[in-house]
């Protein structure tokens, strides 16, 4: 009777499989195309003023993209605060902080001001900028709008750079920033469950400007292609190189050129939404990848989490274990891992046209 009843459930589960492999992408079409008429109906609510925009007193540099995942946009919000900075600009960054705690609570870094935070309360991306923009406050708010009023009133900036916002119409912008990935591109063109894209392509036509970013990784022929033949794009496109020139370790204390990673076994450690770009960009570097370790995006470590790290170092013995700048935010506090894990330090290189541009609007301000 036993014997039968696994036979059955074998049996069972095979069926069940199959005939989820015939239903799973109609279902996930349906759901496709009833998201996308979600989206659609939240646009055109826009677009009347049904749903009202907001604009603050000061300007606002927006950057986003069009598909769920990485797309380098806390790297290019980085970028902008540092351009910003060098032009005597006085910026203030807001961003949702996705993954932290209390969620619901506004919190404000400013590095400079208050560098034992815990980065569990603001988010690991506006953590590392603000780590790395010791000066600019970092706002963290679900609301754009709330962050906003908080940054006036709290900060005076010049300008207010919004992090992840191509999708949040709610907040007036004078600079549309949209950010395509070089490597995922616009996936199958299909929305959500179906595809990777949170609204339709055609929607560019919100944006300035078009940055393709990590452009030295992967090739943009094909990006390009679709922009300049399927989209009709018809404003600036700019590449974005993602470099990596150092590597430093977990506390800070040793920091070594990039090419000391050439020829080298590396186990790779990552919570990030792209970890096969991250290992690609090692491998482009002549590391010799032997093992990884990977954890879904925004990952929060833990001391099981170290433990299986130290036990990994002991079973392969690498010559390096390296991590993302993002992955080191929550590392740090293990100081156990200080002497064995290592960070890749990416430097955001734009095209020389991008200068200009980015000249000409802060300008017309």
């Amino acid at each position: 009777m036993k014997l039968f009843f696994n036979l059955h459930q074998k049996y069972f589960n095979k069926l069940t499989s199959f005939v989820f492999s015939i239903l799973h992408k109609p279902i996930l079409l349906v759901i496709s195309l009833l998201y996308r008429t979600f989206v659609l109906l939240r646009l055109h609510a826009y677009k009347k003023g049904w749903f009202k925009t907001f604009r603050p007193n000061t300007p606002v540099i927006s950057v986003g993209n069009l598909i769920v995942g990485g797309t380098g946009k806390t790297p290019v919000v980085d970028l902008l605060s540092r351009e910003l900075q060098s032009r005597n600009f006085k910026p203030a960054v807001l961003s949702r902080g996705y993954g932290r705690k209390n969620n619901k609570i506004q919190k404000r870094l400013r590095f400079c001001e208050n560098s034992h935070s815990d980065p569990e309360f603001f988010g690991d991306e506006p953590y590392m900028l603000a780590m790395r923009n010791p000066e600019i406050p970092i706002y963290v708010d679900s609301s754009r709008i709330a962050a906003a009023n908080s940054a006036e009133k709290n900060d005076n900036p010049d300008i207010l750079v919004l992090d992840d916002a191509f999708q949040h119409l709610a907040i007036h912008r004078d600079l549309n920033l949209l950010l395509i990935d070089s490597e995922r591109g616009l996936g199958n063109g299909n929305l959500i469950p179906y595809g990777v894209l949170r609204e339709p392509a055609i929607q560019w036509k919100r944006a300035d400007a078009i940055i393709i970013t990590k452009a030295n990784i992967s090739s943009t022929n094909k990006i390009y292609e679709i922009l300049k033949n399927d989209l009709k794009v018809s404003i600036p496109v700019f590449n974005f190189n993602f470099e990596a020139k150092f590597f430093c370790s977990l506390d800070g204390k040793n920091r070594k050129n990039i090419k000391h990673l050439a020829g080298k076994n590396l186990l790779t450690l990552s919570g990030i939404a792209q970890p096969d770009v991250f290992r690609k960009m090692l491998e482009n570097l002549k590391g010799n990848i032997i093992s990884n370790i990977e954890y879904a995006d925004h990952h929060n470590y833990n001391n099981n989490d170290v433990k299986k790290i130290l036990k990994k170092k002991d079973e392969i013995k690498p010559d390096y274990i390296i991590t993302t700048e993002k992955d080191a935010v929550k590392l740090r506090p293990f100081s156990e891992l200080n002497n064995y894990v290592w960070i890749l330090e990416i430097e955001v290189r734009p095209d020389k046209s991008w200068n200009t541009f980015f000249e000409s609007f802060l300008e017309s301000l």
